[in-house]
């Protein structure tokens, strides 16, 4: 009897084709990815469905779909392949070679104002290091961080949950976004009476903000005049600076946007805002491999330098 790599599969490479068809949702796409034929990766799950005595996959007309045992076997595959990549990146270390993956979650603002910046600053230290960067909100960023698709999290307004461990966080006010030149502009604080009969930009119903603002609206009873809504905080910025609006957004700090000298962030005082933090975050699960906890670390610092720079102009 030929024995696996691991303890009790015949057939580990099967187990590898397995994980990126659960990943991708598809043999096609999972084939695209991995550069192996459709009909081998096909073949393979099938062996090992025949090894196991169970379907793995079942398909209707919304798509493929893991059944429950492939969701069983797909949560312990998922650990091994971590603690795999957690292995070689060791190995990596012990030889200096400073190699590794880092997959890495950020908010397009933060990509913009910080991350890119420390990216080139990191990669002059650690040029075999690769990065897979995945841009989103906050919301999706949390949950892809939970099913284990990302290594480390950087977001405005992300939430405290179970799973989610913060490495730093750094307080943010609640700001309107505006033109220099709109007399809201002028202020140096807004109250919710301020913003009456103003058109708004406000967030997607589904994002932390997108609440506050309605509470805001909620206290005096009313809605605003005209509303747009956008996922996009970058694309709001320009719809604002276009003059469609004032939109909403959480900053480090209050006042002038360094890369758009139009606009002007006026922070929104009231007592039913809560503040919401800028956080980087791991999950609590698992070991971070070298490469991850190489990059947090640095990434930690770099963070608390551009935190004490925007609270300081």
């Amino acid at each position: 009897m030929t024995l696996g790599l691991l303890p009790n599969f015949v057939n580990t490479a099967a187990l590898r084709y397995f994980y990126e068809v659960a990943r991708y949702g598809s043999f096609r796409l999972a084939a695209e990815k991995i550069h192996i034929a459709a009909s081998a990766i096909s073949r393979q799950v099938q062996l090992l469905e025949h090894e196991l005595g169970v379907k793995l996959f079942v398909r209707d007309r919304s798509g493929l779909h893991l059944t429950a045992a492939g969701e069983a076997l797909l949560y312990r595959v998922k650990k091994a392949m971590d603690e795999l990549g957690v292995a070689r990146s060791e190995v990596d270390a012990l030889h200096g070679s400073q190699k590794g993956l880092v997959r890495a979650g950020i908010n397009e603002t933060v990509a913009r104002d910080f991350f890119a910046g420390f990216l080139k600053r990191f990669r002059e230290h650690h040029p075999n290091m690769k990065f897979e960067i995945v841009v989103a909100n906050s919301d999706r960023l949390e949950n892809i961080l939970l099913r284990g698709e990302i290594d480390i999290l950087v977001g405005y307004a992300v939430q405290s949950r179970a799973g989610l461990q913060q490495v730093c966080a750094f307080d943010l006010k609640t700001c309107i976004a505006v033109r220099k030149d709109h007399r809201l502009g002028r202020k140096h604080s807004v109250r919710v009476t301020d913003l009456v009969d103003e058109s708004m930009i406000v967030p997607s119903p589904e994002s932390q903000l997108r609440h506050v603002v309605n509470s805001i609206f909620a206290k005096l009873a009313v809605k605003p005049a005209w509303t747009l809504t956008t996922d996009s905080f970058e694309l709001m910025t320009m719809l604002v600076s276009q003059g469609l609006g004032i939109g909403f957004q959480v900053r480090l700090a209050a006042g002038a946007d360094p890369m758009r000298p139009e606009i002007r962030y006026v922070p929104v005082h009231e007592p039913e805002v809560k503040n919401a933090a800028l956080a980087c975050c791991i999950s609590e699960e698992g070991t971070p491999s070298v490469a991850v906890s190489t990059c947090m670390q640095e990434l930690r610092v770099a963070l608390e330098d551009w935190y004490r720079s925007s609270i300081s102009r």
